[in-house]
């Protein structure tokens, strides 16, 4: 015969509970390691997204550079130096537009993009922003002027130039737009 004592009667499944109770914790630690894994991924494709972008943003800097050594009668003339008769806005209207396009050149290939990454072409706007007397950019006699001129008159002028560069024409797929801007000073 088989006795039982009267600890079985007591025991109502509290070890079911316990398992279930554990089993649903462990299911949530799981959860928010998944969610925060994805997180971390999404957050490491944008900083991809973003360095690919200023690259190709530099090059077309690089570019603009370029062409202006090559020739000085680019951009579009925004004058503000004084006295200025128009409003020069800080940079252009279009330069996050998805349909306006006008003044933007493109970075051709020996600039070396991977435009594949980007979906798009790196572009550049060059504004040509006046002249100055190589004196007031430098706020003293350059060495070209104490031989050639009297600052203020009759000395070396310079030619500012302001370019904007974006890493491709803005589209409704998300990718990430950088624009970056220089001023550059050329002398006549």
């Amino acid at each position: 015969m088989n006795k039982s004592n009267g600890c079985d009667r007591h025991q109502k499944g509290a070890a079911l509970l316990v398992a279930l109770i554990m089993l649903l914790i462990s299911t949530l630690i799981g959860l928010a390691s998944i969610r925060g894994t994805t997180l971390n991924e999404k957050m490491s494709s944008n900083m991809f997204d973003r360095s690919i972008a200023y690259q190709a943003a530099e090059s077309a800097l690089r570019m603009a550079e370029a062409e202006l050594e090559a020739n000085q009668t680019l951009g579009v003339d925004c004058t503000f130096i004084p006295p200025a008769n128009r409003f020069c806005p800080s940079m252009p209207a279009n330069t996050f537009s998805f349909s306006d396009s006008s003044g933007w050149f493109d970075v051709d290939s020996s600039y070396l993009v991977n435009d594949t990454l980007l979906d798009s072409t790196p572009q550049y706007y060059i504004e040509k922003m006046g002249s100055i007397d190589a004196f007031d950019f430098v706020g003293s006699d350059s060495a070209n002027d104490s031989m050639y001129g009297a600052p203020g008159g009759g000395g070396s002028q310079m030619t500012q130039f302001r370019i904007t560069a974006r890493s491709g024409v803005p589209s409704e797929n998300g990718r990430s737009v950088v624009a970056l801007q220089i001023t550059v000073n050329q002398t006549l």
